[in-house]
């Protein structure tokens, strides 16, 4: 059997004088007390930082959110001209094309974007007969009319989510008429 000699305690039979200064004193509780201090201070500090990570981590995804909303809208944006391209086009077909299969291909097309615009949450601005709204409408012109209010649609405006996607361009009355 072997003994086991890992143990470096000292084991000596000293005598311990109880006069004498020992280890543990004021300076020793000195210390304790400006470790509990330094301790407590990096506690704070590792919280803050947890804090601040967190923060950073909601920050970057609110952030990459807003840019793909972003981008999505500068997209849909360019679809929406070319829809209101299509509509353009439908509404000056003259009667001849009407019940040409070629019309109606046009047609299937348009309801189909305007169906893809729906599901994306964009919905068209009501606007004839309301009173100018900036972060809404965008005037272009002016006319001779009774009230002040919106008159005429040159481009349509679409919304979404609440908020404006596409500015209204109107023409307005300019309550000149009595």
């Amino acid at each position: 059997m072997t003994q086991d000699t890992s143990d470096t305690s000292n084991t000596t039979n000293t005598p311990v004088d109880e006069t004498a200064p020992t280890q543990w004193g004021d300076d020793t509780s000195m210390q304790i007390t400006q470790l509990q201090w330094e301790i407590e201070t990096l506690r704070e500090q590792i919280a803050r930082a947890q804090a601040d990570y967190s923060n950073l981590v909601r920050r970057t995804r609110e952030e990459q959110s807003q840019m793909g909303e972003w981008l999505e809208n500068k997209t849909i944006i360019k679809f929406l001209t070319i829809l209101d391209n299509l509509e353009r086009a439908l509404e000056h077909t003259p009667e001849e094309f009407k019940s040409h299969a070629w019309t109606e291909w046009l047609t299937s097309i348009v309801r189909s974007m305007q169906k893809t615009v729906s599901d994306y949450g964009i919905t068209r601005m009501d606007i004839i007969g309301q009173e100018v709204n900036p972060d809404l409408h965008e005037v272009i012109s002016q006319m001779p009319h009774a009230e002040s209010t919106i008159q005429a649609e040159i481009e349509t405006g679409y919304m979404r989510n609440g908020k404006a996607l596409r500015h209204a361009k109107v023409i307005v009355g300019d309550g000149s008429i009595v």
